[in-house]
């Protein structure tokens, strides 16, 4: 009897999910991903000895799957401090932000139509204070704009995070990459091929078939198979470079109606660590509004997400340090001046992700009356395409690994259904 045999288009985390759950069940398996690495979004590199994330960095809340993987793996994780202050007019707060989020949100009536996160803040009787806390936080956290967000899947994501305790937090002491080198030696292990640097052009396909053809170091290549999980990123369906024969109008009607938001994520190395792990401090006025320590070396990490990184992603990445330091020298040094500052960094570590031809932003989140679309984009196609990927999730949980990880294990246990 012929083995069957799936192609995986794309080397994340869900496409590296999906290709183990296959090769574990003896289907003959190979993951075709563009970059000259794996991992996708997850991109850990080292310096100094300290493992710096480039992407993904954090486990949110306790997902089965998720933290699974990491104990296969035998990785050491580290907590992450339950700590948010905001750094206002010269001082310091204490902010309890995911309590006055839930709060918020918890008000939100999904009986009644949706709007824009903009649109149901105005119409509740809160505080200015409060209002500009939400914002911040939705614009930073899912990568959003506010007038453009989902109130009804914000509500459905707040009730998901709470059965899996999303405040919860932590780090992979090694850093993300190495469980995507446990993922990597696990496919292997069960005869799966890995194949970087080849560039998907076409999928063409019929019922039990797929043909996918692509160009691997500036050579045409075809590949075939019985089936295909297709694990790209919203980023780049939207730009039409990935052709299906025949087309497939539906999917790609909820790909252009889902939001792919953008992020600017800046590592400050310094040569010591000064400071104790301080948790999450929020700068309301500044460009990099959101900074984080890391015990696992001398690290601070600023952040912007959505309109506040848009606003940011055509600034050099030397002007991006100035702004950092400019920052950190108010809220962690007591106003050392920046060429001060300068001396005691070691580097700046940058990713422009919107910049990435092979990813165009940073991640996906639902627009107003757009709740159904994860699940429309995650729908198989005759029992012969298959899709997976963070903005496939069906409880509104976008932009997470945990949520790109249960999607890649979705898609394989389909396809092996069919």
């Amino acid at each position: 009897m012929k083995q069957r045999a799936a192609l995986i288009i794309g080397g994340g985390i869900a496409g590296l999910a999906a290709a183990l759950e296959l090769a574990q069940n003896k289907i003959s398996t190979t993951v075709l991903e563009a970059k000259n690495r794996f991992g996708g979004r997850i991109h850990t590199i080292r310096h100094n000895g300290v493992p710096i994330e480039l992407g993904a960095e954090f486990v949110h809340g306790r997902s089965e799957p998720l933290l699974q993987a990491i104990e296969n793996a035998g990785l050491a994780t580290q907590t992450v401090p339950d700590k948010n202050r905001t750094f206002e007019n010269g001082t310091f707060h204490e902010s309890k932000i995911w309590n006055i989020i839930s709060h918020v949100l918890k008000r939100v009536d999904i009986r009644k139509p949706d709007c824009s996160i903009d649109a149901f803040l105005a119409q509740q009787p809160i505080e200015e204070r409060t209002r500009a806390l939400v914002r911040h936080f939705v614009t930073g956290f899912d990568a959003a704009h506010t007038d453009r967000i989902s109130a009804h899947a914000l509500r459905r994501a707040e009730y998901s995070g709470e059965q899996i305790d999303l405040e919860h937090e932590l780090r992979v002491a090694d850093g993300y990459g190495a469980l995507v080198e446990y993922f990597l030696r696990e496919i292997q292990a069960q005869g799966g091929r890995l194949i970087p640097e080849t560039i998907v052009r076409r999928i063409r396909w019929e019922k039990g078939s797929v043909e996918v053809h692509a160009r691997r170091r500036r050579r045409g290549e075809v590949f075939r198979a019985d089936a295909a999980v297709v694990t790209l990123p919203v980023g780049v369906l939207k730009t039409g470079d990935v052709k299906f024969e025949p087309s497939l109008p539906e999917k790609f009607e909820a790909v252009n109606e889902l939001e792919f938001g953008n992020v600017v994520k800046v590592v400050f190395q310094f040569k010591e660590s000064s400071w104790d792990d301080f948790g999450f401090i929020n700068v309301p006025d500044a460009p990099l509004r959101t900074w984080w320590s890391d015990p696992r070396g001398p690290v601070v990490t600023g952040w912007a997400g959505g309109t506040h990184a848009e606003a940011l992603l055509n600034v050099s990445t030397d002007q991006l340090c100035t702004t950092g330091l400019e920052i950190l020298s108010k809220i962690l040094f007591g106003g050392v001046p920046v060429p001060d500052l300068r001396q005691r960094l070691s580097t700046v570590h940058y990713n422009n992700w919107a910049k990435d031809s092979d990813i165009r932003g940073a991640y996906s989140y639902i627009p107003v009356n757009g709740l159904d679309l994860p699940k429309l984009l995650a729908a198989p196609v005759a029992g012969t395409l298959f899709f997976a990927g963070e903005a496939t999730v069906t409880d509104a949980q976008t932009g997470t690994v945990f949520g790109a990880l249960e999607t890649g294990q979705r898609a394989a246990r389909e396809l092996m259904a069919r």
